[in-house]
């Protein structure tokens, strides 16, 4: 019997044993995750002044990651699972500093990005870049190298490591000026006449504060000038021959001596403003739609040695204040409706050699000090014919002279030169 009972007591041991070394034995943990890690090359980099663009290395064990950047002036792009771009303009500012921060899961990098401030040299050399990209460059007759020094392109003048001078007269330049252009705020001397030019002046030539010569006549500019108040240091402004509708105002402009703006398309009366010039000695507003008096207001500019204000629709008579203008030596009025008669006095100012009043509705008798100035008999054809029902009693007249145009073309390089350096 005891053995019976030692023998069920040792099978209910063995089986408690085995079912508690079955719940020793739990399944293994499943394995852990790898660490997210990603690291950029380089760390810390720096972009050019000029503007310019870099790629960056991306080493991650993600399956992908992003960048951000809150630096509005550099564009950050992903390329692809292992490369991005950084890029940026040219720095005009102060030197600037950003950082671009690379995101994998919770792990990030970054990295520090850098910028100076471009110089006045390289300021303007980019300005002539974009000039020379929007008005087809490669066309010009006088080509640009990009590659070469500034002061070695044809036409540019360098002093001080800044752009002075810029002289690009026929040389087959088409297109419009860009917006950048009024960023050669050290030139003086601005030529771009007897191209294609064409659109309209962009409104940052206010910012040419330091120019003295300004030519861009024999273009197809159009639509309105903009202001140019600030140009105080101005000596020569030419836009005649393109197509501008409206002028700025140029009372403010009194060193100005040359002041041309024939052959466009202005109407309306002529500016009274003008009479603040009083330096001017050379003024060509012919050729276009302007209607009204002359400007009495105009009686200040006594220094004029050329006046010209021929082939428009002025009325009112020929303003007695001209035979004031002393050192007057070219003077043009005809092809207007001008009505009364002579001056008296016109024929005895003492430096007068060329005189054109015909085609107006002037009356009355030509005055003795015309007719008894030597220059008379070159004067007559281009004094008498008046229009039809108008003339004067004492003038037998002819026909007007055929050269005019080419006399004061050549006026007008006559009086420029002084300033061409």
């Amino acid at each position: 019997m005891k053995n019976i009972l030692y023998l069920g007591l040792s099978i209910t041991i063995l089986l408690t044993v085995i079912n508690c070394g079955g719940k020793d034995n739990p399944p293994p943990d499943p394995p852990k995750p790898p660490v997210i890690t990603i690291s950029v090359t380089p760390t810390s980099t720096s972009i050019q002044a000029v503007g310019g663009a870099q790629t960056l290395t991306v080493t991650t064990n993600a399956t992908d990651w992003t960048l951000s950047s809150d630096a509005t002036w550099l564009t950050a792009t992903k390329i692809n699972a292992t490369s991005a771009k950084i890029e940026a303009g040219a720095n005009a500012n102060a030197s600037r500093n950003t950082t671009v921060r690379f995101t994998a899961g919770t792990a990030t990098a970054n990295v520090n990005v850098s910028q100076a401030q471009i110089t006045a040299i390289q300021s303007d050399s980019l300005v002539l870049v974009d000039l020379y990209n929007a008005t087809a460059g490669g066309s010009w007759t006088r080509r640009w190298t990009l590659t070469t020094p500034l002061n070695q392109w044809q036409g540019v003048t360098v002093a001080s490591n800044r752009v002075t001078e810029l002289k690009l007269s026929s040389n087959n330049i088409t297109g419009t000026l860009p917006e950048s252009f009024g960023n050669l705020t050290a030139l003086q001397h601005c030529d771009l006449s007897k191209n294609r030019l064409s659109g309209t002046v962009p409104t940052s030539i206010n910012k040419l504060t330091q120019l003295e010569y300004l030519d861009l006549s024999e273009n197809t500019l159009a639509g309105g000038f903009p202001a140019i108040n600030t140009l105080t240091k101005l000596l020569v402004f030419d836009i005649s021959f393109n197509g501008f509708t409206a002028l700025p105002a140029l009372n403010s402009l009194t060193a100005l001596e040359y002041l041309a703006f024939n052959k466009n398309n202005f109407s309306g009366n002529l500016p009274d403003n003008l009479s603040a010039l009083t330096k001017l000695i050379y003024l060509d507003a012919s050729f276009n739609n302007f209607s009204g008096n002359v400007p009495s207001a105009w009686s200040s500019l006594t220094k004029m040695k050329a006046f010209y204000l021929y082939s428009n629709s002025l009325g009112g008579s020929i303003p007695a204040y001209i035979t004031t203008f002393t050192a007057l030596e070219s003077l043009a009025l005809d092809g207007n409706n001008l009505t009364g008669s002579i001056p008296t006095n016109l024929g005895t100012l003492p430096k007068l050699a060329e005189l054109w009043l015909a085609k107006n509705q002037l009356t009355g008798t030509i005055p003795n000090s015309l007719l008894s100035n030597s220059h008379w008999s070159a004067w007559q054809n281009d004094v008498c014919p008046q229009q039809s029902g108008f003339g004067f009693s004492n003038c037998l007249g002819g026909s007007p002279s055929v050269v005019q145009s080419a006399k004061i073309s050549c006026r007008a390089n006559e009086f420029k030169d002084k300033y061409r350096k």
